[in-house]
């Protein structure tokens, strides 16, 4: 049996030709599975319904929700500008008030069809070690630098989706490409992303770094020529 605490709430717009398919099928669905249901049209939310929405997408661990803004082709829950993508049908599952999964998703390449994502929601996916450095990262920023603050994961900079952004104690964002393997396509691909940001939000002024394992080629004198921080993870012995 389901935990009986589980539910699932869906978030489509009822404009939709398919909107009354799509709820009969989820409601069968979380029938089927033991959980409550509820939809909610995104024609009626409110600022404040919204904002509520994505905090409770966010806050689901990023190794259950995978990428879930908008990029590379796909269309996911959250859109380009960080609003909530209101042409698609976006489920959210709850324990009790925890949300602890949504669909669609994005992991590692695959998103998972209605049927599957029922099957074992809040249950974690193998993370590439890309997706361990930026789950690292996210949940404390202080390994990169003290005072740090995360503002944001997976932005759509308008040149590419940024892996991580942070806010330094200057109130400068700083943008954070994270890589297994650093090399000199990184470098143009972070300036990329930065140089869009700044465009996005109308700011003269960001640091941009790049995280990895290792480097390959001459990476560090690009970074060193390009103004892009490096940083490299690795573990110290202490005793």
């Amino acid at each position: 049996m389901r935990n009986p605490g589980l539910k699932v709430i869906l978030l489509y717009s009822s404009s939709e030709p398919d909107f009354q398919q799509v709820t009969t099928q989820t409601n069968t669905k979380a029938v089927e599975n033991n959980c409550a249901f509820e939809v909610h049209d995104t024609q009626n939310l409110t600022p404040l319904d919204e904002g509520h929405f994505l905090n409770d997408i966010r806050n689901i661990p990023p190794q259950v929700h995978g990428q879930v803004r908008s990029g590379g082709g796909r269309i996911l829950p959250i859109s380009n500008s960080g609003k909530l993508n209101r042409t698609i049908p976006i489920l959210i599952f709850y324990d009790g008030p925890r949300p602890v999964d949504v669909y669609p998703k994005n992991l590692r390449g695959i998103i998972p069809d209605l049927v599957s994502v029922f099957k074992n929601p809040g249950v974690p996916s193998i993370l590439g070690v890309e997706e361990c450095i930026a789950t690292l990262l996210s949940s404390s920023p202080q390994i990169l630098e003290h005072q740090l603050r995360l503002a944001d994961t997976e932005f759509g900079t308008g040149s590419g989706i940024a892996d991580l952004v942070f806010k330094d104690p200057n109130g400068l964002y700083l943008i954070v490409e994270v890589k297994d393997t650093a090399d000199q396509e990184t470098v143009g691909q972070i300036l990329k992303q930065s140089n869009g940001m700044k465009n996005r939000l109308g700011l003269s002024r960001i640091r941009s770094a790049i995280v990895s394992l290792r480097t390959s080629g001459n990476v560090e004198d690009a970074c060193q020529a390009a103004g892009v921080e490096l940083y490299l993870i690795n573990a110290t012995k202490r005793v």
